[in-house]
Protein backbone atom coordinates (compact mmCIF):
# COMPACT_ATOMS: atom_id res chain seq x y z
CA UNK A 1 0.00 0.00 0.00
CA UNK A 2 1.33 3.90 -1.12
CA UNK A 3 0.76 6.15 1.35
CA UNK A 4 0.22 9.93 0.54
CA UNK A 5 2.26 12.45 2.19
CA UNK A 6 -0.78 14.15 3.57
CA UNK A 7 -1.82 10.39 5.48
CA UNK A 8 1.62 9.56 6.25
CA UNK A 9 1.46 12.88 8.45
CA UNK A 10 -2.06 11.81 9.87
CA UNK A 11 -0.02 9.24 10.93
CA UNK A 12 2.69 10.91 12.36
CA UNK A 13 0.71 13.29 14.23
CA UNK A 14 -1.55 10.33 15.90
CA UNK A 15 1.50 8.46 16.69
CA UNK A 16 3.38 11.73 18.18
CA UNK A 17 -0.18 12.43 20.33
CA UNK A 18 0.03 9.07 21.44
CA UNK A 19 3.54 9.10 22.65
CA UNK A 20 2.80 12.56 24.50
CA UNK A 21 -0.61 11.64 26.16
CA UNK A 22 1.57 8.19 27.58
CA UNK A 23 4.40 10.21 28.54
CA UNK A 24 2.16 12.36 30.47
CA UNK A 25 0.33 9.74 32.27
CA UNK A 26 3.49 7.97 33.27
CA UNK A 27 5.47 10.79 34.41
CA UNK A 28 2.70 11.52 36.52
CA UNK A 29 1.85 14.90 35.62
CA UNK A 30 -0.89 16.80 37.90
CA UNK A 31 -0.57 15.46 41.34
CA UNK A 32 -3.04 14.17 43.61
CA UNK A 33 -4.45 15.99 46.74
CA UNK A 34 -2.60 13.37 49.07
CA UNK A 35 0.88 13.78 46.99
CA UNK A 36 1.16 17.19 47.44
CA UNK A 37 0.33 17.46 51.65
CA UNK A 38 3.07 17.08 54.40
CA UNK A 39 3.63 13.53 54.64
CA UNK A 40 4.97 11.92 57.60
CA UNK A 41 5.61 7.82 59.39
CA UNK A 42 4.00 7.13 62.86
CA UNK A 43 5.38 4.70 65.38
CA UNK A 44 4.28 3.98 68.67
CA UNK A 45 2.54 1.26 71.29
CA UNK A 46 -0.67 0.83 72.42
CA UNK A 47 -1.53 -0.79 75.78
CA UNK A 48 -4.54 -1.77 78.32
CA UNK A 49 -4.70 -0.81 81.53
CA UNK A 50 -0.29 -0.61 81.51
CA UNK A 51 -0.08 -3.99 79.77
CA UNK A 52 0.83 -4.14 76.15
CA UNK A 53 -2.10 -4.92 73.53
CA UNK A 54 -1.35 -7.46 71.35
CA UNK A 55 -2.92 -9.64 68.37
CA UNK A 56 -4.75 -6.71 67.40
CA UNK A 57 -4.52 -3.71 64.65
CA UNK A 58 -4.39 -0.09 65.42
CA UNK A 59 -6.22 2.04 62.63
CA UNK A 60 -5.84 6.07 61.79
CA UNK A 61 -8.85 7.40 59.83
CA UNK A 62 -8.60 11.29 59.03
CA UNK A 63 -12.18 12.45 57.37
CA UNK A 64 -10.36 15.81 57.28
CA UNK A 65 -7.04 14.80 55.17
CA UNK A 66 -9.20 11.90 53.39
CA UNK A 67 -6.40 9.18 54.28
CA UNK A 68 -6.00 6.13 56.43
CA UNK A 69 -3.19 3.53 57.68
CA UNK A 70 -3.39 0.78 60.40
CA UNK A 71 -0.40 -1.65 61.67
CA UNK A 72 -0.59 -4.32 63.57
CA UNK A 73 0.26 -4.45 67.16
CA UNK A 74 4.07 -6.60 67.99
CA UNK A 75 4.17 -8.53 71.17
CA UNK A 76 5.30 -5.73 72.92
CA UNK A 77 2.54 -3.35 72.07
CA UNK A 78 4.45 -1.73 69.51
CA UNK A 79 3.27 -1.20 65.65
CA UNK A 80 4.18 0.73 62.62
CA UNK A 81 1.78 2.25 60.91
CA UNK A 82 2.07 0.74 57.08
CA UNK A 83 3.35 3.85 54.64
CA UNK A 84 3.79 7.18 55.34
CA UNK A 85 0.63 9.24 55.74
CA UNK A 86 -0.83 12.39 54.97
CA UNK A 87 -0.22 15.13 58.34
CA UNK A 88 -3.30 15.87 59.99
CA UNK A 89 -6.03 15.13 62.57
CA UNK A 90 -6.84 11.06 62.76
CA UNK A 91 -9.39 9.33 64.56
CA UNK A 92 -7.76 5.68 66.74
CA UNK A 93 -9.55 2.78 66.76
CA UNK A 94 -8.62 -1.36 67.60
CA UNK A 95 -9.33 -4.09 65.02
CA UNK A 96 -8.54 -7.20 64.49
CA UNK A 97 -5.04 -8.18 62.87
CA UNK A 98 -4.51 -7.22 59.12
CA UNK A 99 -4.18 -11.48 58.96
CA UNK A 100 -6.29 -13.05 61.42
CA UNK A 101 -6.65 -17.24 61.74
CA UNK A 102 -10.31 -17.86 62.29
CA UNK A 103 -9.61 -18.77 65.98
CA UNK A 104 -9.03 -15.38 66.44
CA UNK A 105 -11.58 -13.82 64.53
CA UNK A 106 -14.07 -16.03 66.50
CA UNK A 107 -12.18 -15.75 69.83
CA UNK A 108 -11.57 -12.08 69.13
CA UNK A 109 -8.51 -12.61 70.74
CA UNK A 110 -6.59 -9.26 72.02
CA UNK A 111 -10.05 -7.67 71.16
CA UNK A 112 -12.01 -9.47 73.96
CA UNK A 113 -10.66 -7.11 76.86
CA UNK A 114 -10.61 -3.74 74.87
CA UNK A 115 -13.50 -1.67 75.86
CA UNK A 116 -16.18 -1.44 73.29
CA UNK A 117 -15.18 2.52 72.66
CA UNK A 118 -12.16 1.77 71.01
CA UNK A 119 -13.31 -1.10 68.25
CA UNK A 120 -15.38 1.71 66.50
CA UNK A 121 -13.93 4.90 64.30
CA UNK A 122 -17.09 6.27 65.13
CA UNK A 123 -16.99 5.87 68.85
CA UNK A 124 -13.46 6.29 69.89
CA UNK A 125 -12.71 8.90 71.79
CA UNK A 126 -8.60 8.02 71.23
CA UNK A 127 -6.78 11.34 68.40
CA UNK A 128 -3.51 11.26 67.23
CA UNK A 129 -2.80 15.17 65.35
CA UNK A 130 0.32 13.62 62.89
CA UNK A 131 3.00 15.93 61.78
CA UNK A 132 5.43 16.09 58.77
CA UNK A 133 8.11 14.31 59.52
CA UNK A 134 8.67 11.26 62.12
CA UNK A 135 5.60 10.78 64.78
CA UNK A 136 5.23 8.86 67.91
CA UNK A 137 2.75 8.11 69.64
CA UNK A 138 1.22 5.74 72.41
CA UNK A 139 -2.36 5.38 73.84
CA UNK A 140 -2.97 3.67 76.95
CA UNK A 141 -6.68 2.30 77.09
CA UNK A 142 -8.73 2.26 80.00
Amino acid sequence: MITTPIHYGRQQWLRLGTVVCLTCLLSGCGETQAESKPMGTVTGSVSLKGNPLTDCRVNFISEQVGAGAGGDLQSDGSFTLDGPVPAGNYSVFISLPENFTPAQAQAKSGLSNVPKKYLSQSTTDLKADLKEGENNVSFDLK
